[in-house]
């Protein structure tokens, strides 16, 4: 069975176009492409892109996350995004950050509780993933990217490998990613309410 590593090379190896669409992506990486897609769209989040990607990859990780839950076996993408190009020269870079961080986890890895990694397990999984997109869409630097980002990359990884261990932690990681958001926003409406004469608070239009 190839490694995630080699998938990501083989995928940009020798390649001299300027561009592949999404479309190509998906016809190359065939029965492996929601985990590899996961990670080639996550990733990016862990180093520095430009401004908005990070909304335009959690789109990206909303429609494949859709499709877990469909219980989808093969990748469906609408005509339109499957003919949008991405340089070739960003998936190298994102490839070749990847591969080495991979190659070093791959060492642990191996087909285990592999029911984690089946198809009747992809429907928790993608709603778990919608929520971190959702998350990786909003404007919160570094903690509203990495940790949601960690966690999709981990289950990616975990099922192209069939890793189920790979696979929980990633959702613990998720997990955690939600925990820390919401105990974010917890906070920044306690400090608000403190901070904030109640008298103004009384005149916003969804106050009690």
């Amino acid at each position: 069975m190839q490694r995630t590593s080699e998938i990501l090379e083989r995928l940009v190896e020798n390649e001299t176009a300027p561009t592949l669409t999404l479309g190509e992506i998906v016809a190359r990486l065939r029965a492996r492409s929601f985990g590899v897609l996961l990670i080639l769209f996550a990733a990016p989040m862990l180093i520095p892109t430009p401004p908005g990607f990070s909304t335009v990859a959690a789109l990206l990780i909303v429609l494949v996350a859709l499709q877990f839950v469909a219980l989808r076996r093969a990748l469906w993408l609408p005509r339109r995004l499957a003919r949008r190009p991405v340089q070739t020269a960003f998936l190298k870079r994102v490839v070749g950050w990847t591969t080495p961080k991979l190659r070093r986890i791959e060492r642990w890895s191996e087909p285990r509780a592999v029911s984690f990694t089946r198809l009747r397990a992809r429907r928790p999984l993608g709603l778990l993933i919608l929520v971190l997109a959702a998350i990786m869409a909003l404007p919160i630097p570094v903690i509203g990217n990495t940790p949601p980002a960690i966690a999709i990359v981990l289950m990616g990884f975990g099922m192209i490998e069939r890793d189920g261990a790979f696979v929980g932690a990633g959702v613990a990681v998720g997990l955690l990613a939600i925990g820390l958001i919401a105990g974010l926003g917890l906070g920044l409406t306690a400090a608000v309410e403190a901070w904030v004469p109640a008298s103004w608070l009384a005149m916003l239009p969804f106050a009690g």
